[in-house]
């Protein structure tokens, strides 16, 4: 028996062999499904007691318990390796399983191997007394240890050891897993320790006896069985000492050992060379079957081996070759299809920017053609304006007296003194006077340039000439109720129109403004098809997400038209995308939230509209999205109303984090927005709140609710803050929007007089309000 495991204090490699059996046990069990599991338990429910299977509930649990019953162990996994295959998950067994005993992997030494004793017995034994024979086999160890001394080899490897393990079985006619690896210890040759059921060893000890030539094939010198007399293996010795009888040509050729009219000699045993090695040996001896022989050498067995070894790696490498080339010819599909997918991609984006290069064509060829007119007009103005002050100068000249320096005897008339003489002013002088003034008005007004220009490019053909005139009173009056239309002319001539509502009173009253409200129901440029959201540039340029068509536009805060681009996704399969809210990054760059036919996107535009980037979005298309950028983290936030949750992501399409409500009461997200102190704000339509939470997603608080009082929310859509950190929300519900601090205390309340949709606040505290329902975007020039 083998002496006792040294002691070692710390990680022994007896801890190294249970971890690398543990090892692939976890990886097979995390990798079966429920199902799968329920049958590794049904096909170990012989061995494994009812009651405690039930209690097992991994694949990794299930292999323990075979270890502890003893139906595996570290060097026996073949009982796991069948379960695999009978489940169907022979992949497991191939790429797991195996890989885990590797074949060339070293097994370590054990230097302390040391081969029981024999114990002398003397020549003639006194009978002692004791238990009977009977008593004394019924306590005798189930297992007897064999030593076999092995030459051949410098080191024992995982494959060496199983191949031994494999060898003494077939030789004993037992199963692979009753044969046990305990160790083995190098000196000159090896020595090798396995543990075999006592009823075989009869069956080993008579084959070391007679020299038999499977354990010669092994290289097994000297075996020794328990703690008797090891037995010395002759090498090259035929089998029962029975000489050969054909050259080896003929064993080779398949002939068999005797013709029919031939009678084997007495001293033969008919054994097939087949019975003899296909289960001690790895060879593949079909053509052996018929060759009855007994007593052959030891080199015949040498040269089948390394001719059967040598067609089996003739077949492995021709296998590997077709392998390797069906990889080759996978690899290069792929990058085929790849250089074909690449030209497709790049036509696209190629289309994509004529498309939006035409656009801009378009748009300066109608803004050169405005500005032609324009000049046109203008000079037409000066030129009339130049008569006019002539005729005028000269009108007045002939009704006043020459002077010459010196106060006229009785003092100035009265007409130099701006008085009314008796009986009114002459006919002639009135007349005089009245076209002076309005030749006067008209030079001034073409001097300055804007009322014209205003009459030239917002002029609708169906107003009358009377209405002009009244409205241009009204605007240099500067009273209240002033209206006047602005605008420019669209690609196709049409003229859309801006409505000022001067001296609208805010909500404090002691304040006026300029209203400034343009758009309407027409798929020109100028004009909306349910606008929703909005954001204005450092440069005071509004972009508004013209939803129904599939545009973005662009005015200036005076409610001039400027451009357009389609909002184009680029490589999918959506050409454009209906865009639901636009926010600028640091950089200057546009990000665009949409849905298209299939899916929402995330795109990334230049301000002229060129398209640079984007990203999908899992979640339904048809739903509304707001869109945020973070400009501390460069980070890109958007809500989903599927999910009940804001989406941070990283411009790399890399999702950053999901936030939600700590107890769910998010339902619905509708706009957010990023205030000074970095804290992300979300409006939620449903249940009527404005959610705070800190730049990490942590929630902070929450304030709003439903109603109609002040601080109250009914529905709330867009929002956003201003310069001095108000936070800003559409109250759609009530037509207004409450301003509160960042501490959600409530300040004020703005009325709108319609459902506000998105907000934005321009640099120069100008409050940008779309109308979803009206198809309008109204600019309010203080709140």
């Amino acid at each position: 028996m083998a002496g006792p495991a040294r002691e070692i204090e710390g990680f022994t490699d007896e801890d190294r062999r249970h971890f690398e059996f543990v090892r692939p046990l976890i990886l097979i069990s995390d990798s079966l499904t429920k199902k799968e599991t329920d049958d590794v338990k049904i096909y170990c429910a012989h061995v494994i007691p009812k009651g405690m299977i039930k209690g097992l509930k991994r694949a990794v649990d299930i292999f323990l318990k075979l270890k502890e019953i003893g139906k595996i162990n570290q060097e026996n996994l073949d009982f796991v390796e069948e379960v695999l295959e009978m489940i169907g998950r022979r992949d497991l067994a191939r790429d797991v399983l195996r890989p885990a005993q590797q074949p060339d992997r070293a097994v370590p030494e054990n230097p302390e191997l040391q081969p029981d004793i024999p114990e002398p017995q003397p020549e003639n034994p006194e009978p002692q007394p004791g238990p009977s024979h009977d008593e004394a086999r019924a306590e005798e160890p189930d297992t007897s240890n064999i030593y076999t001394v092995v030459h051949g080899h410098s080191s024992m490897t995982q494959e060496t050891v199983d191949r031994h393990r494999q060898n003494i079985a077939s030789a004993c006619n037992t199963r692979r897993s009753q044969v046990k690896f305990r160790g083995y210890k190098k000196n000159k040759s090896i020595l090798v320790h396995f543990s075999i059921p006592r009823e075989n060893t009869a069956v080993l000890r008579h084959m070391a006896d007679h020299s038999d030539p499977r354990l010669v094939y092994m290289g097994v010198k000297s075996l020794q069985i328990d703690a008797e007399v090891p037995i010395k293996v002759q090498q090259e010795e035929p089998l029962y000492d029975v000489r050969r009888q054909l050259p080896v040509d003929d064993i080779e050729v398949g002939c068999s050992t005797r013709t029919k009219h031939q009678r084997a000699p007495q001293s033969w045993t008919r054994l097939s060379a087949l019975n003899l090695f296909s289960d001690a040996l790895p060879l593949h001896l079909q053509a052996a079957a018929s060759l009855e022989y007994q007593g052959f050498s030891y080199s015949l067995v040498r040269a089948l081996v390394q001719k059967d070894r040598l067609r089996e790696h003739q077949m492995r490498q021709a296998i590997q070759n077709l392998r390797n080339a069906e990889v080759d010819s996978n690899t290069l599909r792929q990058k085929a299809e790849v250089d074909s997918n690449t030209p497709r991609q790049k036509a696209e984006v190629d289309s994509n920017t004529i498309m939006t290069l035409r656009s801009k064509l378009n748009i300066t060829e109608n803004r050169l053609k405005e500005a032609l007119e324009t000049i046109a007009v203008l000079e037409e103005k000066l030129q009339q304006a130049q008569e006019n002050s002539e005729k005028a100068a000269k009108q007045l000249a002939s009704h006043v007296t020459e002077y010459r320096g010196e106060k006229p005897p009785g003092g100035w008339p009265q007409e130099y003194r701006e008085e009314k003489p008796p009986g009114g002013w002459s006919t002639q002088v009135e007349k005089s006077d009245a076209a002076s003034q309005t030749h006067l008005a008209d030079a001034v007004g073409t001097t300055g340039g804007s009322g014209d220009v205003d009459d030239k490019l917002g002029a609708d053909p169906t107003v009358k000439e009377e209405d002009k005139g009244t409205a241009r009173q009204n605007f240099g009056s500067g009273g209240d109720g002033r209206e006047e239309f602005l605008g420019t002319e669209a690609p196709e001539q049409e003229r859309h129109t801006a409505r000022i509502a001067g001296a609208a009173a805010g909500s404090t009253g002691d304040k006026k403004q300029d209203v400034i409200t343009f758009g309407g129901k027409v798929s020109e440029p100028g004009n909306f098809a349910n606008p929703r959201g909005v954001m204005v540039s450092p440069s005071n340029e509004i972009f508004v997400a013209d939803y129904n068509n599939r545009r973005v536009q662009v005015h200036s805060t005076e409610g001039v038209y400027l451009r357009h681009f389609p909002t184009v996704v680029p490589g999918t399969g959506d050409k454009h995308m209906r865009p639901q809210d636009v926010c600028m990054d640091g950089n200057g760059t546009l990000w665009v939230v949409g849905g298209g036919k299939t899916a929402g996107h995330v795109v990334q535009y230049s301000t002229d509209g060129t398209a640079m980037a984007g990203f999908g979005l899992s979640t339904s298309y048809d739903h509304n999205r707001g869109i945020a950028v973070d400009m501390r983290t460069n980070h890109i936030l958007i809500t989903d109303a599927i999910q009940g949750a804001l989406l941070v992501y990283r411009p790399d399409r890399s999702l950053v984090r999901t936030v939600r409500h700590p107890e769910g009461e998010m339902e619905h997200p509708m706009y957010v927005t990023v205030d000074g102190e970095g804290n992300i704000l979300v409006s939620d339509l449903i249940s009527h709140y404005v959610y705070v939470y800190d730049e990490s997603g942590k929630f902070l608080f929450q304030f709003g609710g439903e109603g109609s009082g002040e601080g109250q929310l009914t529905r709330p859509a867009g929002i956003c803050t201003d310069s001095s950190g108000h936070i800003l929300v559409a109250d759609s519900g009530h037509q207004r929007v409450q301003i509160f601090t960042s501490r959600s205390e409530f300040v004020r309340t703005f009325r709108t007089g319609f459902g506000p949709t998105g907000l934005a606040v321009g640099p120069e505290g100008q409050l940008v309000v779309t109308n979803d329902c009206n198809h309008t975007v109204t600019v309010y020039s203080n709140y």
